[in-house]
């Protein structure tokens, strides 16, 4: 009772539109969930995030879930789980998507969530990795393990928004390290970033499991920037 008296004075906001939410415990309004333009590349044979990686690594697929514009409902609610530390977004992020993933045949047989890792020095500073609340709502979804202890970031890159396409993927490059990837062999990894561009920075990860025996690599964002 206390806690609906407070939400009459105290309403929770979306953190996209900035509206009060329906129910209390969401950080993304049920509007806002409508109306986030989806990709459906998830049930895709081929897509735009798999066409940007190839070449570079070896993947048995990958999606995005939404498209990713300046101005859009996605990245204000990327900006707001990024720089404002509404870690809730990620967690509702990943609830969404491992819904979707949990009813495709094809992610049913995952062994291992992975978010992409920040490095040392930029976790310091930020506080938090903004992929570990999304990895770990999917992981809970698709009833797997969440793994973020496994992977590390060695090298700590420059922004990659200035830079050209050939430029992000040598500043990505050899900048993970996997701690022990034997526990990898025989397993289904799913690799989770926030956003992907050219693909670069995933592709270096992913690079590094293709390195491991039968290790079979997967995939995905929040949303892909176009």
């Amino acid at each position: 009772m206390l806690k609906e008296i407070i939400s009459l004075f105290y309403p929770q906001i979306c953190a996209g539109c900035q509206m009060p939410v329906h129910k209390s415990t969401w950080a993304i309004c049920l509007n806002c969930r409508i109306k986030m333009p989806r990709t459906k590349f998830q049930t895709f044979e081929e897509n735009p995030v798999m066409r940007l990686l190839q070449g570079k690594c070896d993947i048995e697929h990958g999606f995005s879930f939404y498209y990713f514009k300046t101005g859009n409902t996605v990245q204000d609610l990327m900006h707001a789980l990024k720089y404002k530390g509404i870690i809730k977004v990620g967690e509702e992020f990943g609830q969404i998507i491992g819904q979707h993933l949990s009813r495709n045949k094809r992610y049913k047989s995952i062994d291992y969530v992975i978010p992409l890792p920040l490095h040392i020095s930029k976790k310091r500073l930020r506080g938090y990795n903004q992929c570990d609340s999304i990895a770990q709502s999917i992981a809970s979804k698709l009833n797997t393990v969440f793994e973020n202890k496994m992977v590390i970031r060695i090298k700590a890159t420059a922004s990659q928004t200035t830079k050209s396409h050939f430029e992000r993927h040598e500043n990505a490059d050899k900048i993970f390290k996997i701690k022990r990837p034997e526990i990898f062999e025989n397993k289904s990894v799913l690799l989770i970033d926030d956003v992907i561009t050219t693909g670069s920075t995933l592709s270096s990860l992913a690079a590094e499991f293709n390195t491991i025996p039968n290790c079979k690599v997967y995939v995905g964002t929040i949303a892909i920037a176009n």
